[in-house]
């Protein structure tokens, strides 16, 4: 039998399912939309979203693979599949719940789990490489549902000298250039980036990168100190009060900040090792766990603000933040967020029509879609890429 790609709608509207794993190693979210069109004139409907939580031991295992404790060539090749199939298990009880059966379900955009990301090149053996590995292969997802996938959204754009990242820029234009208006979107999962949209609409003109940590010194932050995976709504950190000197030598130590887009950053760099430094000079200075969380959230909107200064605000002056990922939740950021970058406002995107816990996951089935009518979907002076390239590797069924 040959495989082949069969669109159940005659090829005008589809059923496409986005999944998204980040480096905050939570849980696997999926976003299922209808969708039709392509590129500027791309038009998108959600349908339904869920977010699947790892079990301790799963999200455990996801953490030190990342941190590099003494793992082989065969736990990485094991992860590889083990991944995709604990996915694929999640994506047929969300149909189920969702009364959608598989047939329904024209593709999948699976961004997979990063565990290395380095754009920028070093030595190893006889050349210097870059590399950037997502686990979850999406050939054995396709197979496990029954439905064409797309994955590897970023070695393409590697291959061509860019960043891999971020990629959910096109996926902003697509969708904010409707408002006309100079919009800053704003993603706050394990990383922070930015996408400026041009009020005139023009792919050439968007700027986007990535600007530091979001929840990821957070979270960590909340585990060590108060066993808890997160900050809810910002409720420790309202309790605490802002240490200068902490917040000092975080600004001293967060190298990222002054590195000139394109660029791209990940736990490779807000490592374990980075958190406990922090933690550690906390500790020396006698601050409070409340005042810990304090800080290193204020720190988190600052980074992002002062991205938009020294990057965006010469060129571009913004009207609206529309905020999406787990930091949107956080009442103690976003109020940051609004102390920053006042007087523009900042809100949800779900306030322009989107659901702020499924942005990411809907916009990797919008690549996906690109993918598949062959589009071009990077861009290449947010990348650095040298051209355009089509995103993605097909796994048909």
């Amino acid at each position: 039998m040959t495989a082949k790609i069969h669109f159940t709608h005659g090829g005008k509207t589809k059923n496409a399912l986005g999944l998204m794993s980040g480096t905050s190693c939570d849980g696997l979210d999926i976003a299922w939309i209808e969708i039709e069109g392509h590129g500027i004139n791309t038009r998108f409907e959600f349908k339904a979203g869920r977010s699947f939580q790892y079990s301790d031991q799963q999200k455990t295992g996801l953490l030190q693979l990342m941190q590099g404790r003494n793992f082989s060539a065969k736990d990485f090749s094991q992860l590889n599949f083990y991944l995709a199939e604990v996915w694929a298990e999640m994506v047929q009880q969300f149909l189920a719940e969702n009364n959608i059966s598989a047939e329904k379900i024209d593709f999948i955009g699976s961004h997979g789990q990063t565990i290395w990301h380095q754009p920028d090149a070093e030595s190893f053996i006889d050349r210097q490489t870059s590399s950037t590995f997502q686990l979850g292969d999406p050939s054995v997802l396709a197979q496990l549902c029954g439905i064409p996938a797309v994955g590897d959204f970023r070695a393409a754009d590697m291959a061509l000298g860019g960043q891999g990242a971020p990629l959910i820029p096109y996926f902003d234009w697509i969708y904010f250039s409707k408002f006309k208006k100079n919009i800053l979107a704003l993603n706050i999962g394990g990383i922070s980036n930015v996408t400026l949209i041009p009020a005139d609409g023009k792919l050439e003109n968007l700027t986007a990168f990535d600007c530091g940590p979001g929840n990821m010194l957070i979270d960590r932050s909340m585990e060590i100190l108060f066993g808890q995976p997160f900050d809810e709504n910002g409720k420790t950190a309202f309790k605490g009060r802002l240490s200068q000197r902490l917040f000092s030598y975080l600004k001293d130590k967060d190298t990222f900040a002054d590195v000139q887009p394109p660029k791209s950053t990940g736990r490779e760099l807000y490592s374990k090792q980075y958190l406990d430094n922090i933690l550690a000079e906390a500790e020396k200075l006698k601050i409070s766990r409340e005042d810990i969380i304090h800080t290193i959230s204020r720190y988190t909107a600052y980074a992002i603000f002062n991205s938009y200064q020294k990057f965006i605000k010469p060129a571009s002056s913004i009207q609206d933040v529309a905020a999406g990922g787990g930091g949107a939740h956080n009442s103690f950021l976003m109020e940051s967020l609004q102390d920053y970058f006042s007087p523009a406002a900042v809100s949800s995107v779900s306030e322009f029509g989107l659901d702020e816990d499924f942005k990411e996951a809907a916009g990797f089935a919008v690549l996906a879609n690109e993918t598949f009518a062959g589009q071009a979907s990077n861009v290449m002076q947010v990348t650095g890429a040298s051209r355009p390239a089509v995103l993605g590797r097909i796994c048909l069924v």
